[in-house]
């Protein structure tokens, strides 16, 4: 089985090369920095890229998009960036798949962050999308583009929304940022919020074994998929058990200020990727274990 993993270079694209490569697939890269070590890659350009250059070159099974910007802090900042990579390149990646590549199996990773702060917990697929910063708009955007070229040109494409995913490799957001902190001061670490504030986190082997259950057994009808633990723990019991893992002896500290774009509090109701057949196999407390080890030996 071919399958393009775009977005191949970034934390969930580049573990998702990994993993396809494990289980014998023939796996192509797409990203827009040089890759000297992965033979089957294709470097695009962040202005104007040629996916349809791309889906000719090679008839592919399956392409799993994990491309775009992850940031909400910076998408807050310059909001047209955000939708450059989040919103216009998913069109033109559909476009291309429909003139070049129709059998294509499409899975469109978006985000939780198309639900902002829900009215009730736990969140499901059909709970209100009522997104709090341009990236949450961006990514709802990109939702009904997919639904658009499943509905109307017959591709075949299922939409996932991770919540807080983590592991080894992940170089940004709060766990990341934890550590790097911790390696300034050894007597205080502050935090932004008020560490009540709740998420769902899911390790990253989890998230693959997620999408590759729905790549083999979902309807890809445009579907909708939570990707999650199913579990909530607050900022302050997450960075309490990290800081834990790692031995900080310092004080930790939140100063009560909200960052804009941030939601209060998520759960995810996950029946729907669970009724695919897929279970969680790593709990938090061994994910931070492997994480911390990540941290202090690889960073």
């Amino acid at each position: 089985m071919k399958i393009l993993i775009l977005g191949s270079q970034g934390f969930i694209g580049s573990h998702l090369v990994n993993y396809y490569h494990s289980i014998d697939f023939m796996v192509w890269g797409c990203d827009l920095s040089l890759n000297p070590h992965q033979n089957n890659y294709y470097q695009i350009k962040k202005e104007g890229p040629q996916w349809n250059e791309i889906f000719t070159d090679q008839q592919f099974d399956y392409c799993i998009n994990a491309a775009g910007s992850g940031n909400i802090n910076n998408s807050v900042l310059a909001p047209v960036p955000d939708f450059s990579s989040n919103t216009f390149d998913t069109i033109q990646i559909l476009e291309a798949i429909r003139t070049s590549n129709k059998q294509c199996k499409y899975i469109h990773i978006s985000s939780a962050a198309v639900y902002g702060n829900p009215l009730s917990l736990p969140i499901t697929e059909s709970s209100d999308c009522n997104p709090i910063s341009p990236y949450g708009w961006h990514k709802l955007m990109s939702e009904f583009l997919c639904k658009e070229y499943h509905q109307i040109y017959g591709l075949s494409v299922a939409i996932v929304r991770p919540f807080s995913v983590y592991g080894p490799g992940l170089k940004k957001q709060l766990l990341w940022d934890i550590y790097q902190k911790t390696l300034l001061s050894d007597e205080m670490l502050e935090l932004s919020g008020t560490g009540n504030e709740a998420r769902d986190f899911i390790y990253i082997d989890d998230l693959l074994q997620a999408i590759d259950t729905i790549l083999k057994h979902a309807p890809m009808k445009a579907e909708l998929y939570n990707i999650a633990s199913g579990e909530m723990t607050t900022i302050g019991d997450i960075a309490k058990l990290l800081l834990f893992k790692i031995n900080y002896t310092g004080t930790l500290i939140f100063n009560g200020k909200q960052r804009v774009g941030n939601p209060e509090k998520w759960k995810a109701d996950i029946t729907r990727i669970k009724e695919l057949g897929f279970k969680s196999g790593v709990t938090l407390e061994n994910g931070i274990n492997k994480l911390a080890d990540w941290l202090q030996q690889k960073v």
